[in-house]
């Protein structure tokens, strides 16, 4: 710590002499009143203001809190409380770790790996100010173009000015004729110290005298001294600009190192891409996240590709035909990410361009592009190699003394006899990590990690061809979901419980609905290897009974035996689950039980793309009562029935389309001959995961994910936030939460879950253990194309793939292939409006692995 100085009566802040870690900067934006507790300021005198700065911490003082600074990665700021105040004195101020180690126990480090040492620092001077600390208000607004305004505050502004587009109505613009008008977005301009914004207008605001207002009601901006009030406005006089907005323009295009991306840089953020009548708009998160995708035809429309092919001919115009079915996606809103056919590559060394059609791009300001070409060259670099070997003999591998460390926020259960919940005021900001026992099993294609102490589950799955996980594993968990109750009465909380701790992977729940009681617990294990299989085989007996749970799970204690059984073969990309339960009672039994699987398939096992899309059989969904938004979304599927909360299922598989969280079930998947399967995929590099089983037993199909938003701008830091970014889908043996299945007395029901890889798939129409198919079609003028494309978890082997004519046998197009581990296997015909199209996957003795098919009518 280097320096301590006072910016008015009511903030001082303290500086250090190295850029303080990413993690940490998190942390205090996470949880505001972290390290309060951890810093001290002496020399207040009695009976004054400033009294409370007697050198106690500074979590005693109401209302303290700590932000980082805008533009200054070197300082943390202090906002005092409204009891204390600085005065024109000198003070002093330290930071007193009560015991706990300042770098290891708070996480007070810095970006290049230096730790604030020990647990106290040296007292720094701080002088105090009389400079009087002030609500917001606005010193200037100025007019850069025509269609936005730049308002720059008095003091920096460090809550409640809104961010991304904007629907509000406490920010207007007046005009001299007195009409006023809102901005359609609003955004931080960086490294201003949250002092300066622009404002961005779909029209022109025209010349004259303009005022700008902020009403205090619907934006309480926060500066040192506190917020405005309900009854403040804040506003500011500007001079209207009589310069158009310029369109947008493409500043740079780039070539990924793997030579698979064409990256489209813009000069400012983009809302929509306009491609032959279809208008895409752009999604983005507040803090910046994008994720829309765009098809082949979509992008197309919009742009013309040139560039060579690696092992291409003439190369020159095969670029366009050699794109991915989902063609392009936007990271954010000034890129688009055009994605070259996987088994293919751009040419190294070559050149290439991209051609903007005009009007194929519109600003936030709702202004389109001019046509232009801009060109780029390929790098002469080579693909990245992984790990995998695809020439590598077969093996499998079992290690049962490993370990993982679950990281989570300090908590206490409560304090009442046999209980295991957790209440709000037990859980503290600090993190711990907490190590496990677990269980590796690796084979030449996956690595899997078990932890049968926590909850029986398979807590990661990585797919070695690519070195992404299929599954979410949370970085920090939070506990969430708590009673609010007090102990021994029935609980309140969502969660058996009463409360809830994601951490992920693929798990049973059971025997009541959503985590159902075993969650956290550990379950009984024995382990068998032969030399073609591995099997973890964890055992659960039913006795828990918690008298202070909320009432709605009324089970009890049904003393049913639950046996999950996971198996991996030798020459397999895939985890086997299989559930066996058991009734040893002479009553019929009613319970739950769903295995809950925390999907983010292609990235690591802590991250997740904004692209990811569900991918189901399923062409219905019941919302649950409460996501009322979902109707927003999606149009009724029973439109003469109103409000019966069935949805047609066509926006919903975006993750980018969640305006909340929400749950909704799956329907009809019991009765669908293609309907023993759903999974998710990442349209970012076609990673997908896919969950094979038997839907006649394991009818129920849940949706839950956390919001676009919140997945995206989630703080992983803040103390009970919960959200991340991962969609959670359930397979359950009832239809929902809170609907029993019933077992009979002596009775068994068992099935198999497996979970596999996809790779190079747009889509699903069908699957099963030996792969995931799509057959998909596309009307070019009067033409109708079929494609089929198929990716098989028979990796190595002479398979072959046939397009058929159901109704006449006759095959469309054939294609013999060898198995690959990265990517899939495509081939297309002509055929006509009334077929319907069969894509038949066999291996070398003629044995059908596969079969996926789809009618043609209404493409």
């Amino acid at each position: 710590m280097t320096g301590v100085r006072a910016l008015d009566t009511r903030s001082f802040e303290i500086t250090f002499n190295n850029d303080l870690s990413e993690q940490i900067r998190q942390f205090v934006t996470g949880n505001p009143n972290y390290l309060t507790e951890f810093i001290r300021v002496s020399g207040g005198t009695a009976g004054q203001p400033d009294g409370a700065l007697d050198g106690g911490p500074l979590n005693k003082i109401s209302g303290t809190r700590l932000f980082v600074v805008d533009g200054d990665a070197r300082s943390l700021r202090v906002l005092l409380g409204a009891d204390a105040s600085l005065g024109d004195s000198r003070y002093q101020v330290w930071f007193d770790g009560k015991g706990h180690e300042l770098a290891d126990d708070l996480l007070i480090a810095g970006a290049n790996g230096s730790t604030l040492r020990g647990t106290t620092t040296t007292p720094r001077d701080l002088r105090g100010t009389t400079r009087p600390a002030e609500k917001a208000s606005i010193a200037s607004a100025t007019a850069p173009d025509s269609r936005s305004v730049r308002i720059v505050f008095t003091n920096p502004v460090y809550a409640a000015m809104p961010a991304s587009r904007y629907a509000g109505t406490g920010i207007t613009v007046t005009r001299p004729n007195g009409t006023t008008v809102r901005p359609a977005y609003v955004q931080k301009v960086g490294g201003t110290d949250n002092t300066a914004w622009e404002l961005t207008f779909s029209e022109d605001l025209g010349a004259g005298s303009h005022m700008v207002t902020i009403n205090g009601a619907q934006h309480a901006l926060t500066t040192s001294i506190g917020n405005l009030g309900n009854t403040d406005v804040v506003s500011a006089s500007f001079e209207g600009a009589t310069r158009q907005r310029s369109a947008p323009q493409v500043t740079d295009i780039t070539v990924g190192d793997e030579r698979e991306t064409i990256v489209v840089s813009f000069d400012r953020k983009i809302a929509a891409v306009n491609g032959g009548g279809d208008n895409v708009p752009l999604a983005e998160t507040p803090g910046g996240t994008g994720g829309t995708t765009l098809t082949r035809t979509q992008l197309l429309a919009a742009v013309d590709l040139s560039g060579v092919l690696e092992g291409a001919e003439d190369g020159i115009s095969s670029l366009a035909q050699n794109v991915e079915d989902v063609a392009a996606y936007a990271p954010d809103l000034r890129t688009l990410v055009i994605k070259v056919e996987k088994g293919t590559r751009l040419k190294a060394g070559s050149r290439g361009s991209v051609t903007v059609q005009a009007g194929a791009v519109t600003d936030l300001a709702g202004v389109g592009n001019a046509a232009a070409k801009v060109d780029f060259k390929v790098p002469n670099s080579k693909p990245k190699k992984t790990s995998y070997d695809p020439n590598a003999p077969e093996y499998l591998r079992v290690n049962q003394n490993a370990s993982v460390t679950f990281r989570h926020n300090v908590f206490e259960f409560t304090d009442a006899p046999n209980d295991l919940s957790v209440r709000r005021e037990n859980v503290e900001n600090r993190l711990v990590n907490e190590k496990i026992d677990a269980i590796l099993v690796e084979n030449k294609y996956i690595e899997a990690t078990f932890v049968p102490g926590y909850g029986g589950r398979l807590l990661s799955l990585i797919y070695k061809p690519t070195g992404n996980d299929l599954l979410y594993t949370n970085p920090t968990g939070t506990p969430y979901g708590f009673n609010n109750n007090p102990v021994g009465r029935p609980g309140t909380s969502p969660f058996y419980h009463n409360w809830l701790m994601v951490w992920g992977g693929i798990f049973p729940t059971l025997t009541e609905a959503e985590h159902g009681k075993y969650w956290f617990l550990p379950w009984d294990y024995s382990i068998s290897e032969t030399a073609d299989a591995v099997s973890i085989t964890m055992t659960n007996k039913d006795t828990t009974h918690y008298g202070d749970r909320p009432s709605r799970y009324v089970y009890g204690p049904t003393g049913l035996e639950t046996t999950v059984t996971y198996t991996i073969g030798k020459k397999t990309p895939s985890v086997d689950m299989t559930v066996s339960i058991h009734n040893p009672g002479t009553q019929t039994v009613s319970y739950e039980y769903w295995t809950c699987t925390t999907l983010a398939p292609g990235a690591a096992s802590n991250q997740g793309s904004p692209t990811m899309e569900i991918v189901s059989p399923v062409s219905v969904i019941q919302r649950d009562s409460a996501y009322t938004w979902m109707a927003n979304v999606e149009k009724p599927a029973n439109p003469a029935t109103p409000n019966d909360r069935y949805l047609v299922l066509d926006k919903l598989n975006k993750m980018v389309n969640w305006r909340g969280d929400g749950i909704a079930y799956g329907q009809g998947l019991a009765q669908n001959p293609q309907g023993n399967w759903w999974g998710v995929i990442n349209h970012e590099n076609g990673e997908g995961v896919v969950r094979v089983g038997d839907n006649k037993v394991t009818p129920g199909m849940k949706f839950w994910e956390w919001g676009y938003n919140s997945s995206f701008d989630t703080n992983i830091y803040r103390n009970g936030s919960s959200a991340r970014p991962y969609i959670e889908l359930w397979a359950g043996t009832s239809g929902r939460f809170f609907e029993p299945a019933k077992i009979g007395p002596g009775a068994t029901t068992s099935w198999t879950e497996t979970f596999l890889p996809t790779m190079d798939l747009a889509g699903v129409t069908n699957a099963s253990k030996a792969g995931a198919a799509e057959v998909a079609f596309q009307r070019t003028g009067g033409q109708l194309t079929v494609r089929g494309d198929v990716f098989s978890t028979h990796i190595g082997e002479d398979l072959r793939v046939e397009l058929v004519d159901k109704a006449t046998g006759r095959t469309l197009a054939s294609k013999s292939f060898n198995g690959a581990a990265d990517q899939s296997v495509d081939l297309s015909a002509e055929l006509t409006d009334d077929a319907t199209v069969q894509l038949v996957l066999t291996d070398r003795a003629g044995n059908v692995l596969l079969q996926a098919e789809k009618p043609a009518a209404g493409a």
